[in-house]
């Protein structure tokens, strides 16, 4: 990273309070600016294609679309452009599934300020960043979810039909009925509220307030 040519930060996180301390903290370390902030996941990509960012960090809870498939995206995309995955959600499931769409880095919101600056440093300089205690909550999970499975997942839960689901991600209704019996088999339940509340449960789905 060259001091002289900071490094370009888009923060994409839904809690406002979190957004401002995080930009106040990088703001006053030498080598970063923050030029932009977003608060949904369908926000983000028409701000980086108008801010150019060097660095995306975004939480996983957000409304507005698909973390997941925001971040395999983005790096198809641009392969330059790095992605951080920052989140209070300390899910196996969430992080693994992140790894598994290519973001740049894994970190949870719990960590101090200097240990932050340190991974978004080695991440500016190429290397894919995975702290052990990231990589220890992806090693307990238990339950393997295709990225697919998991959007069935997600649109179940939100009430969509097959037919639905089928437009929706382009695919026939009997594709859609055949990933969504493996993903009931997988976690072990039989309809969509004990779907729910093992999604819950797996830290996939935010509890209800």
């Amino acid at each position: 990273m060259n001091l002289l040519t900071p490094t370009r930060l888009l923060l994409a996180d839904d809690h406002a309070i979190f957004r401002e301390g995080l930009r106040l903290f990088l703001a006053s370390q030498p080598g970063w600016t923050v030029v932009g902030e977003v608060a949904s996941v369908d926000a983000v990509l028409p701000q980086v294609q108008a801010l150019a960012p060097d660095l995306v960090l975004l939480d996983f809870h957000m409304p507005g679309g698909d973390v997941h498939a925001l971040i395999r995206y983005l790096k198809q995309r641009d392969p330059r452009l790095k992605v951080v995955l920052l989140t209070g959600s300390g899910s196996g499931v969430v992080l693994q599934q992140a790894d598994l769409a290519g973001a740049d880095g894994l970190l949870l919101k719990e960590m101090g300020g200097a240990a932050l600056l340190g991974h978004l440093q080695a991440v500016m300089q190429g290397i894919t960043v995975r702290p052990p205690e990231v990589m220890e909550r992806v090693a307990e999970v238990q339950v393997q979810l295709t990225p697919r499975e998991l959007q069935i997942a997600r649109l179940v839960c939100e009430g969509h039909s097959n037919a639905t689901m089928g437009e929706l991600l382009h695919l026939s209704p009997k594709t859609v009925d055949k990933h969504r019996e493996n993903l009931m088999r997988k976690l072990q339940t039989r309809n969509v509220a004990q779907l729910i509340g093992k999604l819950q449960a797996l830290g996939w789905l935010d509890p209800p307030a």
